[in-house]
């Protein structure tokens, strides 16, 4: 077991994704500090109520139970004073224990999770390797410098479901799946489904 600080975000990181943030909050601000001057990284959980950003009551927001220990790969300081950061997730992790630090900073004792066994990708989802790279040519994207390994199932498939549209709570669903071929065939039919 492991005490992480928490970056709770209205979205779902997966392992070897990348995430550009930009930090204004004292509490994270601090928590980036020492994560940098640590070597250390933070989990990112997908919010499923409330905001990152404290309200006047000062209510956490409710977070999955499971995440992705992320690290700051890059860094810059933006003209109106907030700090720049690429992050990039390490591995997954279940909360086992979540307190609140006086700064109201979260934090959390989790279990890291094994790798998951990577797959090549079976021969009958090239189709979701087309997507992928018709997605990964969008600006935004692309400024993520993404190198990906197009025959590997996990690798697609975690990159489609940070990519695609689907509602966060479905992201998360995709997410927590251990098996990279069952999230591609899951993937396969929600596609079918948007076509």
């Amino acid at each position: 077991m492991a005490e992480i600080p928490l970056f709770p975000l209205p979205l779902v990181l997966f392992p070897g994704g990348r995430l550009p943030l930009q930090i204004f909050e004292t509490r994270y601000l601090d928590m980036i500090k020492r994560c940098m001057r640590d070597n250390a990284g933070f989990g990112i959980v997908m919010i499923e109520q409330g905001t990152e950003v404290l309200d006047d009551d000062e209510t956490q927001p409710e977070i999955s139970r499971q995440g992705t220990y992320s690290t700051v790969v890059d860094f810059d300081q933006f003209p109106n004073g907030m700090l720049g950061i690429m992050t990039e997730g390490q591995v997954k992790f279940v909360v086992r224990e979540m307190y609140e630090q006086p700064d109201h900073l979260m934090m959390a004792e989790v279990d890291f999770l094994e790798q998951e066994e990577e797959s090549m990708l079976p021969e009958h989802k090239v189709h979701l390797v087309t997507i992928l790279q018709s997605l990964m040519e969008d600006e935004w994207v692309s400024r993520l410098n993404y190198e990906v390994d197009f025959s590997a199932a996990g690798e697609v498939g975690a990159r489609l479901v940070e990519l695609l549209p689907f509602g966060n709570k479905t992201k998360q669903q995709l997410f927590e799946m251990r098996n990279p071929i069952a999230r591609l065939d899951e993937l396969d039919r929600m596609i079918a489904k948007m076509q």
